[in-house]
């Protein structure tokens, strides 16, 4: 299945404006957990969210009010997004704003352990019959534009799901080479992880120091490695969680921490990684 369009039918439900259909590689788990994910909108999705205020959420779904937009262009809305697992859907609909009353259903079909067939119809009240078909390529082309961002987040957990292991080696010495150490940042693995080694700014309390941290966010395994350190912090781009590389601490509210990590120790000009 290609990435297509199809319009409503002439004798087809009032509101109902189109539908959209695309495959997508990846498991039944993986869509389902990021339909329920409303906390990656405005990270992953910014031009679409500005911010997203969780009412209420559940297994069922979730209910919020999201913004879009700036300034006199600013809208408010809140939606809501209902799971059926027995019928392999899922339902959101916005309860108020300026798209009151439209409902988005998406149907999941399965292909194979990792690829689904997906068809989203878009339901909008009061539009004149001529317009439909406009109205509903607007919405399929905002799909798009989300699938694809969020193909990219989904493909990139399970790739790290499958990697994951649950012991190092304790033994385990990595040396640093010079077109390693020039080139900082630095994404190296380590006992079959990923790690990012970097050095913090010449600030007094810093003076330079060395930090290693996980190249995945701990949260759901976001690139923290795609991310630039600031000030010693850096921000996971699915979500936003923000956490203190030389703590491991999360300093945006949530509970979640950075893994354990190796040390960089210097010793008669070598530089290297060990487990402590």
């Amino acid at each position: 299945m290609k990435h297509e369009f199809a319009p409503a039918s002439s004798d087809s439900h009032l509101n109902h404006v189109g539908s959209y259909r695309r495959r997508l590689p990846v498991s039944l788990d993986r869509m389902y957990e990021n339909a329920l994910d409303w906390q990656h909108l405005p990270h992953l999705h910014s031009s679409s969210f500005e911010s997203i205020n969780c009412e209420s959420a559940g297994g069922w779904g979730w209910r919020a009010t999201v913004t879009s937009g700036k300034g006199e262009a600013l809208i408010v809305s809140e939606l809501e997004l209902c799971l059926d697992r027995d019928a392999r859907r899922w339902i959101t609909r916005n309860l108020s704003g300026p798209n009151a009353g439209v409902e988005i259903w998406t149907h999941v079909f399965v292909v194979a352990d990792r690829v689904l067939d997906i068809v989203v119809d878009f339901f909008v009240p009061n539009v004149p019959v001529e317009a439909r078909e406009k109205v509903g390529r607007a919405y399929a082309r905002a799909y798009e534009v989300l699938y694809d961002e969020d193909v990219d987040m989904m493909t990139e957990r399970q790739k790290q799901l499958d990697l994951r292991l649950d012991g190092v080696d304790e033994s385990e010495v990595l040396g640093l080479s010079s077109q390693t150490l020039a080139s900082l940042p630095a994404k190296v693995a380590m006992s079959g992880r990923s790690f990012v080694v970097d050095k913090l700014g010449t600030a007094e309390s810093d003076d330079g120091a060395w930090v290693v941290y996980p190249a995945q966010c701990p949260h759901q395994l976001g690139p923290l490695d795609e991310m630039s350190m600031d000030r010693g912090t850096v921000r996971c781009p699915w979500h936003g969680y923000v956490f203190d590389v030389r703590t491991g601490e999360c300093v945006s509210g949530s509970h979640c921490r950075l893994g354990r990590v190796p040390r960089v120790l210097e010793s008669e000009g070598r530089v290297e990684l060990r487990w402590l």
